[in-house]
């Protein structure tokens, strides 16, 4: 599909701008894309469904101690090495490292809101993976973590989220 995505686009600029804007440029795409192929297809990678079917049982919200700004989000302080639970159905769309947030794995929710999980080790999650609310994301990195709400590219009031 990327292929023919790509020979078409190069043929016609009118369709690499629709999708430079439309898929490059929203991230909720990227939700729905995955959804499409998971329902008709078993995933965006088949090979994937051979895989052991094992899945952590972890179904909790995420607890703190204490809250405050960080930056673009929050900065929560939470036990060592505290087990983080999503906090919402979604799709990943982010794992890696991100200036001042350290290891980082963002979810893309259904209300098209990236919500970003940072200072994380030990997380087994993998670009696209579908997460459910409460899953396992992975262990802060000590005793705090960081949490940032974005949309559309503007980032949004952590306090709207978090209680």
């Amino acid at each position: 599909m990327f292929l023919i995505i790509s020979i078409v686009c190069k043929l016609d600029v009118r369709i690499y701008n629709f999708v430079k804007n439309n898929v490059y440029g929203d991230s909720t795409f990227v939700f729905y894309f995955n959804d499409f192929f998971n329902k008709y297809f078993g995933g965006i990678f088949p090979i994937n469904s051979f895989k052991e079917d094992v899945q952590d049982v972890f179904y909790e919200d995420i607890k703190y101690d204490n809250i405050e700004s960080y930056l673009d989000g929050a900065k929560l302080y939470v036990d060592e090495g505290y087990l983080i639970p999503s906090r919402d159905l979604g799709v990943v769309v982010y794992v890696g490292k991100k200036d001042n947030y350290g290891d980082v794995v963002i979810i893309l929710n259904r209300e098209g809101i990236n919500v970003w999980y940072g200072n994380i080790c030990n997380s087994k999650l993998r670009l696209y993976d579908n997460v459910n609310k409460g899953d396992y994301i992975g262990n802060s990195c000590g005793d705090y973590m960081y949490m940032v709400y974005s949309k559309n590219g503007r980032y949004l009031d952590y306090r709207n989220y978090l209680k």
